[in-house]
């Protein structure tokens, strides 16, 4: 019971931070929404009477402090160009939320199946998949996108190049509209999945309990797949929730790439608009998110630790 209230109060420390950070950075940031909203030649009763109907003349302590009751009240207000907040978010969290689903898919297999195909040492096909996860790692996510433009978009013509098509569209055009974005996310964080859990396998294939099932003549293809990988589902579990709240928490970059309308460019054109009340609930929302992602792998990791069964 201490270690949920503890990881309540974790949360709520988390949410508060980053929205200040987010809330500061933009009400402190010259010029407000303004700007963004009114034409360029508008007057100044114009610009005051926007900002006063915004509460933006208000105190910076007033104004975050009466974001913060809006947001746990559940009336989040509304944008900087008279939208309900509410509506922008919900609207744009099936496009991210398929994103997240089909990268982690993706990334899962990818990582899988790598880490068992290279499982052997000294060969060559654990130094090409070796080779290949420090060139994910190291590259940026847009770089990897770009590259998948240019192959599977100019070149072969497989994808569209940008756009979302939600699932009342199909369900084919659907997952066509996401593959790109998906993809880049998927091979950016298989890579990191890919050698912790073949580190783990491996680990686990040196165990006596791997030793004896040799002895008794298992082959070593079905120890890796079901003996030395089955101690490896906790940290599996683990490393699936990060990353699903990585692509939640970083899908910005991949959604404002391919003009996705999700909640990541939605929180790039708040920032833009110096919105710091959709920006800051934004933020809120994702790190809510991000937490609970995180606490429901480790309540799966938990789960499925092989310990329990003593």
């Amino acid at each position: 019971m201490d270690s949920i209230w503890k990881r309540l109060l974790r949360l709520l420390l988390t949410m508060l931070i980053v929205s200040l950070a987010v809330f500061s950075f933009i009400s402190f940031s010259s010029g407000d929404s303004s700007s963004s909203v009114l034409s360029e030649d508008a007057s100044e009763e114009a610009v005051e009477a926007y900002r006063k109907a915004m509460g933006l003349d208000e105190p910076f302590a007033v104004r975050y402090l009466s974001f913060l009751s809006s947001f746990f009240s559940g009336n989040w207000g509304v944008a900087s160009d008279g939208q309900d907040i509410s509506f922008l978010v919900l609207s744009r969290i099936p496009a991210t939320l398929s994103i997240t689903i089909l990268a982690l898919l993706m990334s899962l297999a990818i990582a899988l199946s790598l880490a068992f195909l290279s499982l052997r040492r000294h060969t060559i096909g654990r130094a090409l998949t070796t080779a290949w996860a420090a060139v994910m790692m190291s590259s940026p996510v847009f770089l990897i996108a770009i590259a998948l433009v240019l192959l599977l978009s100019f070149q072969l013509d497989l994808f569209p190049v940008a756009g979302y098509v939600p699932l009342s569209g199909g369900f084919v055009r659907s997952i066509r509209s996401v593959f790109l974005p998906s993809l880049s996310l998927a091979l950016l964080h298989s890579s990191l999945i890919m050698l912790m859990m073949r580190a783990a396998v491996e680990s686990n294939l040196s165990a006596s309990y791997s030793m004896v099932a040799r002895a008794f003549g298992k082959g070593f293809s079905r120890i890796a797949a079901i003996d030395a990988s089955k101690p490896a589902l906790p940290l599996l579990a683990i490393l699936s929730g990060q990353s699903a709240a990585a692509f939640i928490g970083g899908s910005a970059a991949v959604e404002t790439l391919f003009a996705i309308p999700g909640i990541g460019s939605l929180l790039v054109t708040a920032a833009l608009r110096r919105d710091a009340a959709l920006a800051g609930t934004l933020v809120m929302l994702i790190a809510l998110s991000v937490s609970c992602i995180s606490m429901a792998a480790e309540a799966v990791s938990a789960l499925l630790d092989p310990r329990r069964e003593r």
